[in-house]
């Protein structure tokens, strides 16, 4: 005994014996050989009255072997644990000599073998009192568990650590595992948490809430750090610790405290219920490094539980069953702790600086982005909840402008507090600053840096593709002049006056999203567009993707909005996956309703889940050859069962939903990214972006755009037709028709974000000259109404009447002719727009043919002859006259 005091002799001799034993895959020991050494050391140490220091000796030397207490046999159990107190204050007195004494990897043998020591002292009824546990526990979690940037080892239960792994913890891996799940046990939580789970919250917010005495005369005097309190909050700084220390085990600590009856309500009342009034408290004692705010680890654990427990909850659950809280209280929730996350940044940005009080604030913002995406997804508060009351939109906005740290840290954690009117300017102010910047580059270069692509019409998007991929993104983004070659080989009149761009992307975009092509295809149910999982029939495939974002980043960066609808699974990885925890599950209906209704079903089955012969597996159908593809490293091998189903729904709404279509997306993504900054992405929500891609689905406003229209060819504000014209669309239009309108003359449906005003190249409205206003005319104007009869630009006498108003889309020109009475542009209404479009497009092409035919002939400078020169009228109406019999012959 004596040597054993003085941690001599035999104590040495069985810590490495011990130690050696478990190290082996098999054991040195027989069971009757290790029985008999624990018998040993257990009745000497019982033999000895339990002292201090031979506890202390135990701790160094025999319970820091791995996993020891699990190999105790129930008799030796049944010896520790009567004197478990004794063991636990001399661990508590001695803390700070165990963890000064032996390494990080000894200290979590003993951490676990402590856990174990507990969890079978409460199983055994033994009362144990909450500050001697808690303290220990918290010590050696934190000493156990900590570690340094340079971490380079990987340790199967910490993560990545400062010292390699020996033996001895690979081998006892397993027993190791378990000893970790005590830790959040039904007993650990009963023990830790049946306190406050008996104490009776009441539904008003005041301060005096609680309604045991104790607590209303401590809350009536303002002293909130009650003993209950104090012990919650111990306890939740010890989970909080255990949550790093064993991040690896995160989930399953999280989803278990979830699981726990009353635990998140409770958590979540007795935070709220002292910090109804305002939450710029909590925001102050969050942003202090080493702060003693009880309530702190108290909203650290429930956000983090929360954000666990809020992604597998689905729709029905939330919204219809309203578990585990109300959407009164999901409101109260979110309104909360969005408050308090803009008072941290706002308020405290300097703070935020330190690891410690960036770890809260992520946390917290897990939560929120949880809950202002359901929100967005399917209301359940008012718009005006996430914009806190102390928020100034307009002065974010100047300090986003000056380059202010903590502005642009609220557009990174909090967009949605300011309006997205206000994003959007910021985002144009941008845009234009970067274009300016670029041209001034540009001036000081003495080389031109324009590129000047030439894109064949029968080949558009093949063209585009070869010879845009070679372009570097800066070029791409500032300096792409785009010419059109025609069906005879020739360069179309007109390099890239903003028009020729405009239409390049559009005709692109729509070309590549056309699900006959391969690479996109729509949803059942909305049709919306999302990548190809077997776009791979492509050979470029992934840089197609990769082409398809730039261009696409292109029109956003130009102001060109595009008629086009994507999947919100999709295009929400375009706003660099803010939350990881993310759940497929809730967009799955979206892609597949009856896969969705398939894994409800399993999730709600009532029978054995593994008669129903399900696996970590799916089979898919790629040309014919049925490919499994495992949702795990071997899924294929593993059972669908009632414990693991809830994995398994998530693992295949995760796989249909991104898994397949990772590399396109990934691919996309990277291309926008190249054109469009994450930076200046990040700030807007999905619906934001989505509307910021293919414009703004309310209704069309005429008035903004007749205030912000251009007249051309002797149109005019009081023109007759005009006002005819604003007449009929402002007050005799439906919605269907304004749309098809706005969709005729711009090819998108959709009005711009931030008005007509904003529309390049502006909204413009040009008069066709009527033969009947020609009588008179001379040599020139003859000859200029040859070319534009012979052009199809007017039909003669009757056109005033017949003729239908044509457009050029790339233009956002509306060709309105000068009709005669407001009856005749009236009927117009009742045509298909679609129709004149149609047609307008075959004569240009064809007008394209023959004018270039006259160009290749005669020579450019035969034009500018025949325009001067009035000898030559009679031979241009001779070809006038040859060009319209070749025109009836085409026709």
């Amino acid at each position: 005994l004596a040597d054993m005091q003085n941690q001599g002799g035999m104590l040495k001799t069985l810590k490495l014996l011990l130690k050696e034993n478990v190290s082996k895959t098999e054991p040195l020991f027989s069971h009757a050989t290790f029985s008999l050494i624990s018998q040993l050391i257990l009745l000497s140490f019982k033999k000895s009255g339990f002292s201090d220091s031979i506890w202390l000796a135990m701790w160094l030397s025999v319970l820091s072997t791995p996993s020891l207490i699990s190999r105790l046999s129930p008799g030796h159990l049944d010896l520790l644990s009567q004197d478990v107190l004794t063991a636990l204050v001399s661990l508590s007195a001695h803390c700070d000599d165990v963890i000064a004494t032996l390494s990080k990897e000894e200290l979590l043998f003993v951490l676990l073998n402590c856990v174990q020591l507990l969890y079978q002292a409460l199983k055994d009824g033994i009362v144990i009192k909450y500050p001697t546990i808690i303290g220990t526990l918290l010590k050696l979690l934190t000493s156990a568990g900590s570690s340094s940037d340079r971490a380079s080892h990987w340790n199967p239960l910490l993560g990545m650590c400062d010292t390699p792994v020996s033996p001895h913890l690979n081998n006892t891996l397993k027993q190791l595992s378990v000893q970790i799940r005590m830790l959040h046990s039904q007993l650990f939580k009963k023990f830790f948490f049946q306190d406050l789970l008996e104490t009776e919250f009441s539904n008003s917010n005041t301060r005096v809430a609680l309604l045991g005495n104790t607590w209303k005369q401590l809350f009536s005097t303002g002293k909130c750090e009650s003993r209950l309190l104090l012990h919650v909050s111990g306890v939740c700084s010890l989970y909080n610790t255990a949550l790093k220390t064993f991040h690896l085990y995160r989930a399953d600590i999280l989803m278990s405290l979830c699981c726990f009856p009353d635990l998140l309500s409770s958590l979540w009342k007795l935070v709220y219920t002292e910090h109804s009034q305002s939450s710029r408290t909590l925001a102050r004692n969050m942003a202090t490094e080493h702060t003693t705010d009880p309530f702190v680890p108290l909203l650290l654990l429930f956000c983090s539980a929360f954000s666990q427990y809020f992604v597998v909850l689905s729709d029905c659950e939330i919204y219809e069953q309203e578990q585990p809280f109300s959407l009164k209280e999901l409101a109260t929730i979110g309104d909360f702790v969005n408050s308090m996350l803009f008072n941290i940044v706002w308020n405290h940005y300097d703070e935020m600086k330190t690891s410690r009080v960036l770890d809260r604030v992520s946390t917290c913002h897990s939560l929120i982005i949880l809950l202002h995406e359901r929100d967005e997804r399917r209301r359940y508060t008012s718009n005006k909840l996430w914009t806190p009351k102390d928020a100034s939109p307009s002065n974010i906005i100047v300090e986003l402008k000056a380059g202010k740290g903590r502005a642009h840290k609220i557009a990174d954690y909090i967009p949605w507090v300011l309006p997205n009117k206000k994003k959007l300017e910021f985002l144009q102010d941008v845009i234009k600053q970067d274009k300016i910047a670029q041209r001034a580059e540009d001036r000081r270069g003495f080389e031109s840096k324009t590129v000047l692509i030439k894109i064949h019409r029968k080949r558009l998007f093949e063209d585009g593709f070869q010879q845009m991929k070679a372009v570097p993104d800066q070029i791409l983004k500032h300096n792409v002049k785009i010419m059109f070659v025609n069906e005879l080989g020739l360069d179309e009149v007109g390099i890239d006056q903003d028009g020729v761009l405009k239409e390049f992307l559009e005709e692109s975009i729509r070309h590549a999203l056309d699900p006959t092509f391969g690479l996109f295809i729509v949803t059942e149910e909305n049709h919306w567009l999302y990548p190809s999982p077997l776009s791979k029939i492509h050979y470029e495939h992934t840089e197609l993707f990769h082409y398809i974002g730039r261009i696409l980043a292109k029109a956003v960066y130009e102001g060109v909005v595009i008629d086009v609808n994507f999947a919100p699974f999709f295009i929400r990885q375009l706003l660099h996956n803010k939350n990881t925890l993310f759940s497929y599950l809730d967009e799955l209906p979206n892609l597949d309703t009856e896969l969705y209704k398939n894994l409800m079903f399993i999730k709600t089955y009532d029978g054995d889940v593994a008669d129903l012969g399900l696996t970590f597996s799916v089979d898919e159908d790629e040309f014919g050859k049925v490919v499994t593809e495992e949702l795990m490293p071997g899924g294929s091998y593993t059972t669908v069962t009632s414990t693991n189903r809830i994995s398994y729904i998530h693992q295949m709404a995760h796989y249909k939903m991104y898994t397949q279509i990772h590399k396109q997306t990934r691919a996309f993504t990277a291309g926008f990214r190249s054109i469009i900054s994450d930076e200046w992405l990040r700030m807007f929500s999905l619906p934001e972006l989505q509307k910021l891609v293919s414009g703004d689905s309310t209704p069309i406003d005429l008035t903004d755009l007749k205030k912000n229209i251009r007249y051309l060819g002797g149109y005019h504000g009081g023109h007759r037709v005009i006002l005819w014209f604003w007449d009929i669309t402002i007050n005799e239009f439906t919605d269907e028709e304004k749309s098809s309108l706005l969709k005729f003359v711009t090819s998108c449906s959709r009005p711009p974000l931030m008005g007509f005003a904003s529309l390049s190249p502006p909204f413009s409205i040009r008069a066709v000259d009527e033969a009947e206003e020609s009588n008179d005319q001379t040599p020139g104007q003859a000859l200029r109404s040859s070319f534009k009869s012979f052009l199809g630009l007017q039909q003669g006498p009757s056109s005033g009447n017949s003729r239908l108003p044509t457009a050029s889309t790339c233009f956002n020109l509306l060709k309105l002719p000068v009709y005669r009475s407001k009856q005749t542009l009236r009927d117009k209404r009742d045509m298909p727009l679609t129709q004149g479009l149609a047609s307008n497009s075959a004569r240009t092409r064809i007008s394209v043919i023959l004018f270039s035919l006259v160009f290749a002939f005669w020579g450019p400078s035969s034009i500018d002859v025949i325009v001067c020169a009035g000898s030559f009228y009679a031979r241009i109406v001779h070809i006038s006259v040859s060009m319209m019999i070749l025109w009836k012959l085409i026709k």
